[in-house]
């Protein structure tokens, strides 16, 4: 009798012993997060209906004619500098004269690698501003809504390949398969419309 109420506290202590070894165990178990809402925006379509967009292509427009016509007017000059060289006589003004026209077109190229940058750095500021403007609005338009996560819908679209890039078509599908973040998103996940008349509408209202 003694050994049995012996071998039942021993069985009891051991019950105990692994509720409490195992409890710890239980605890440390992650706990798995709620998938949260997520939407998804053609970026490529957004920024082509954007009016914003529409009056930095006028802008850059404008700064290129300007450039062109300035390049006519320059480039006139020179020619008529040629001109008026070819008709001088006299050694020493011949050589005054092809200083002046050495000078003359070195103005003219500096001139045009100023205007090339000057029209890179419009560009670039163009694409970071319109940037910064998308995902600033996206960023507004999930707190209203309630999303968590405003992916870019990269899956859209072909893989491209061209025969006048010095690469093999295979390497020049690869490089856009590695490029792309995103195999499928439904159709209820986008957003793109929602978000271009919000920022059409900011624009129209902005002084």
């Amino acid at each position: 009798m003694a050994l049995r109420s012996s071998h039942a506290v021993v069985l009891a202590a051991a019950v105990l012993s692994a509720a409490v070894l195992l409890r710890p165990l239980e605890a440390r178990e992650p706990a798995i997060a709620a998938p949260g809402k997520f939407a998804t925006v053609d970026l490529g379509k957004v920024f082509d209906r954007l009016n914003e967009n529409a009056d930095w292509e006028m802008r850059l427009t404008s700064l290129q004619q300007r450039i062109a016509q300035e390049f006519q007017t320059r480039q006139a000059a020179l020619e008529a500098r040629i001109k008026e060289l070819e008709s001088i006589t006299g050694e020493s003004e011949s050589a005054k004269a092809r200083e002046d026209l050495i000078l003359m077109r070195l103005r003219f190229e500096e001139w045009g690698r100023l205007k090339q940058v000057e029209l890179d750095r419009e560009k670039s500021l163009r694409w970071q501003t319109l940037y910064r403007a998308v995902r600033d609005e996206a960023a507004r338009l999930a707190e209203a809504e309630g999303y968590e996560v405003v992916l870019v819908n990269d899956s859209l679209g072909p893989l491209n390949v061209s025969r006048e890039i010095e690469m093999s078509q295979e390497q020049q599908v690869k490089l856009q398969i590695e490029a792309r973040r995103l195999l499928y998103a439904a159709k209820a996940t986008d957003i793109t419309e929602q978000l271009v008349v919000r920022m059409n509408n900011a624009r129209a209202v902005r002084p």
